[in-house]
C-alpha cells in the first residue's frame, strides 16, 4: 500500500535527481550547491512537511529532531570544504538549524512545563 509518506518520500527523491541532472548540465557544484542537494531536498524538505502536515503516528518532535540532527552531521563536512563565502553560508546555515532546534526544544519544553 502506498503511504502519503511513501509518496512525499518518492517526491523529495525525483526532486533530487532532477537537482543533480539539473546542476550538473548547467555546470553547478561547490558546497552551497551540495547543501541543497544532498540536506534541504532529500531530509530536511519532506520531513518538515510531513511533521507539520502528518498524522500517521510519527510525532512531529521526533520527524523534527532528526532531520535537524541528520544535516548538521551531514552539513558539518560540506562546510569545510567550503572556502570564503561558501563556508561562511554553509557555516550560517548550520547555525541556524542549530539556533532553530534549541528555540524549538525550548518552546517544547516550556509548553509541556505549563501544560502540567
Amino acid at each position: 500500500m502506498v503511504t502519503r509518506e511513501n509518496k512525499v518520500i518518492a517526491a523529495a527523491f525525483v526532486g533530487f535527481v532532477a537537482a543533480i541532472v539539473g546542476g550538473a548540465a548547467l555546470g553547478l557544484e561547490g558546497p552551497i550547491f551540495g547543501a541543497l542537494v544532498l540536506v534541504a531536498i532529500p531530509i530536511l524538505g519532506p520531513q518538515l512537511y510531513l511533521a507539520a502536515t502528518s498524522d500517521d503516528g510519527v510525532a512531529p518532535v521526533t520527524r523534527i529532531r532528526v532531520s535537524v540532527l541528520l544535516s548538521l552531521v551531514l552539513l558539518g563536512p560540506i562546510a569545510i570544504t567550503g572556502s570564503g563565502r561558501e563556508r561562511t553560508v554553509v557555516g550560517a546555515i548550520l547555525f541556524v538549524l542549530i539556533v532553530g532546534l534549541l528555540a524549538y526544544e525550548f518552546y517544547g519544553y516550556r509548553s509541556r512545563a505549563v501544560d502540567c
